[in-house]
Order: C-alpha cells, then sequence, then structure tokens
C-alpha cells in the first residue's frame, strides 16, 4: 500500500467516526440538555411549603475537612420546612469529624454518626458509610414520630443552593418523576482539571444521551453522586446500598437498579443549584478517575480495547498526522496528498465541535473546545493506569484499595 493510500484510508476512519462523534453528541438531547433539561431556582413569589414531602438527606465523607465548612453548612441552610439531614463521617483522619459534630451544635436537625467501622469483606466504603447511615436513620425515626418518604444522597465537597432541595423536589412533582439526578456545574483550578474533564462529559454523552438515561424502555442511566433523589419506597424495594455494595462507581449501579425496578427517572443540569471543584489539582485528579474509570467500564477487556482504538483514531490520530499530511502536500505539490490533509482538518473540525458541547456545559471559555487530542490522550493515559492498578495492587482513594477482590459486575 502506497503512503497515499495508506493516508487516504486512515483519513477516511477518522473522518468517518469523528461525523458519528459529532452526530451523537449535536443531534441528541445531550448536547440540548444545556438549554432543555434544567433546574432553576424557584421563584420565592411562586413558591410555598405547600405538598413538599418529609425528605431525608444522606452525605457521606472521608477526609473532606477543607470542604465542609462552606458545603455541609449550605446543606444544613436548606429552604425546606421537612428535612433531615444524616452525615456519615467514615473513619476520617481529619478534622472532619469534628467540623461536622460543630454544625450539629447549631443545627438540630443535623444527626452526625461516626462510622469506624472498616467495610466489610467485598464491600466498597461509600456504600457501606451510606448504608449506615440509612441505619441510623431508621433509627431517628424510631425514636419519633417523622418518617422521610424521599431519600436525597449527596457528597460531602458539593456546594448546595439554599433553594436546591425544593427546586429539585418541585422537579420530580412536575414530571411525575422516582428518580431525579442532577448535574452540578464544574468549577476548576488547574487546566489539566478542565481538559480532562471536558473531555470525560463527552464521553459520558456520548455513552449515555440523555433522553435514552430518562428512556423507560432503556436499562442504562446517568445518574452521578453529586445529586441522588429517590422515593424511599422504591429504594427499599431493590434493597437500598446493600445491593451495590460492591460497586466502586455504585451510584450508576444504583441508578440503573432503580430503572430495573421501574422508576421514572429524570435528569437536569443545575450548574446554578449544585456546583463543586471535583479534584483538586493534578494528583487527585488521578487517583479519583483511575480509581473510575476501568470500573465504569465494568471491569471488561474488550470494552477497554474497543474504547482505546476509536479514541486515538478518531480524537488522537488527525490531530497528529494533518501537519505531516500537509508537509507533504507542500514538498510533493502533488494535489492529490490534499485530500488525507483535508480529511484530517475536516475530522479534527468535527471532534472540535462535539467537544464544544461540553465546554458549553462546562462555562469555559471557547478556546477549550480545541482541547479534544490532548484530553484524550490523558484520559487513555487514565484508563491504562486503571487497569495496571486493578490487577497488580488494586485501585486507591483516600487511603484504600479495591482490586480483584471487589466483584466483576455490570454498572
Amino acid at each position: 500500500m502506497t503512503l497515499l493510500a495508506a493516508l487516504w484510508w486512515t483519513w477516511t476512519l477518522a473522518l468517518a467516526g469523528a461525523t458519528l462523534l459529532w452526530l451523537r453528541v449535536n443531534t441528541s438531547d445531550t448536547h440540548r440538555s444545556n438549554t432543555r433539561y434544567q433546574v432553576e431556582p424557584p421563584a420565592p413569589d411562586e413558591d410555598t411549603d405547600d405538598n413538599l414531602p418529609p425528605v431525608a438527606l444522606l452525605v457521606p465523607a472521608r477526609n473532606e475537612a477543607e470542604h465542609l465548612p462552606e458545603t455541609l453548612e449550605s446543606l444544613c441552610r436548606q429552604n425546606y420546612p421537612d428535612l433531615t439531614l444524616v452525615f456519615v463521617d467514615d473513619d476520617s483522619t481529619d478534622d472532619t469529624a469534628k467540623l461536622a459534630d460543630q454544625l450539629a451544635q447549631r443545627y438540630p436537625h443535623l444527626h452526625v454518626l461516626h462510622n469506624q467501622q472498616a467495610p466489610p469483606p467485598g464491600w466498597v466504603g461509600k456504600p457501606h458509610a451510606l448504608y449506615r447511615g440509612y441505619q441510623h436513620l431508621r433509627q431517628i425515626e424510631a425514636a419519633g414520630a417523622w418518617q422521610a418518604t424521599w431519600l436525597c444522597f449527596t457528597d460531602a465537597d458539593i456546594h448546595w443552593h439554599p433553594d436546591c432541595l425544593r427546586a429539585a423536589i418541585r422537579h420530580a412533582q412536575q414530571h411525575d418523576a422516582d428518580l431525579v439526578g442532577l448535574y452540578p456545574g464544574l468549577r476548576f483550578g488547574t487546566w489539566v482539571e478542565a481538559v480532562v474533564q471536558t473531555q470525560l462529559i463527552l464521553a459520558l454523552a456520548v455513552l449515555f444521551p440523555v433522553d435514552k438515561a430518562m428512556d423507560p424502555k432503556v436499562d442504562e442511566t446517568l445518574i452521578g453522586g453529586a445529586f441522588i433523589l429517590t422515593r424511599r419506597d422504591n429504594y427499599d424495594a431493590i434493597g437500598g446500598h446493600e445491593a451495590v455494595h460492591n460497586f466502586v462507581v455504585e451510584d450508576l449501579a444504583l441508578g440503573r437498579r432503580l430503572k430495573k425496578n421501574g422508576a421514572r427517572v429524570r435528569l437536569a443540569a443545575a450548574r446554578d443549584l449544585l456546583w463543586c471543584r471535583m479534584y483538586n489539582g493534578w494528583l487527585d485528579l488521578w487517583e479519583g478517575l483511575t480509581k473510575n474509570a476501568y470500573a465504569g467500564l465494568r471491569y471488561n477487556p474488550f470494552r477497554v480495547t474497543f474504547l482505546i482504538l476509536c479514541t486515538f483514531t478518531f480524537n488522537i490520530l488527525p490531530a497528529l498526522s494533518i501537519i505531516p499530511s500537509a508537509i507533504a502536500w507542500y514538498l510533493t505539490r502533488d494535489p492529490a496528498f490534499a485530500w488525507p490533509t483535508l480529511l484530517a482538518l475536516a475530522a479534527n473540525l468535527l471532534g472540535t465541535s462535539a467537544l464544544n458541547a461540553s465546554r458549553i456545559f462546562a462555562r469555559l471559555p471557547w478556546h477549550h473546545a480545541l482541547t479534544l487530542p490532548v484530553g484524550s490522550a490523558i484520559y487513555l493515559a487514565i484508563i491504562l493506569a486503571s487497569v495496571r492498578d486493578y490487577y497488580f495492587g488494586g485501585n486507591h482513594w483516600k487511603g484504600r484499595t479495591y482490586g480483584t477482590d471487589v466483584k466483576k459486575r455490570g454498572v
């Protein structure tokens, strides 16, 4: 095969893949969710306390002291009349427990559980903490006449608008939903955080388009740990977090089980109601994503291989080869080299357009749409490291290790 033929077929394949990627993102409701599927704070003069059900909010935390003065306080100050908070300190080694106890003295509806039990064999830390938190909630309810009919789960590093819970409940009522997942706004402290996470948003948009994730005929859904609101009877029906006790990516697993059990799902962006900085710099990002990457692919080597090949061919290869193609065109003066160059340029432009949807959601400047090749390369390295760590020593997160002892079950 001649150099020209090789370039031609390479770029034809890359262009076809980039076109499919562009169509997948830009014609799906995932792209339109920036404007179509949103939850906004309710207007103060248009909302009352009528028909607001009792809600229990459960928050697991392990070594989150740097966030709690703002995040936990924002939960305690929710503009919601019938709310109980259960905060689970999951054997933290920093001041998490101390800060939570101090806030509990100021807010009587905040209950702090100090979980000093290591996860039992086969359990992952976060599901175990939430399981313990739910048992504690039942003890609180047994001691009084109050009982929650809705449960809400969130992470300890999420900042909440005072009307967040009220808006989410109203959204569930308006759409007759049993399960609501809200996507938070993202904050970035470094360039690499923005580059990698916009790439991750794009990957999730391709794998789980919002319209499909809400379709009752499709088992898959995209529920994230930042905000999960569910009817309590649905949660009890699937066995709660005990049913997903050995899942590293337990939020996706919980959402999928709830949906398969008949829960009507509603997903929406809530960038002005929830926000967070997911990772604190490069090392934190690397550890967090290497923990989740292989688990999110269900520990399936074939899926990993397919994803790596597609990502390299469609997202990275066009950027690597456009300059050599252009140089060959310039040096040979052969018009035939124009086609590989133009195809490479077209593939890059389509990939950039697809990433632009993620860039808009993250509210980043326009030039971040140009980072697809770099973000894809970094994320491929993260995936490979996640696979390596899983089989050789385990994936690490906040002082705990998860390896092949965690069952290879689908999320």
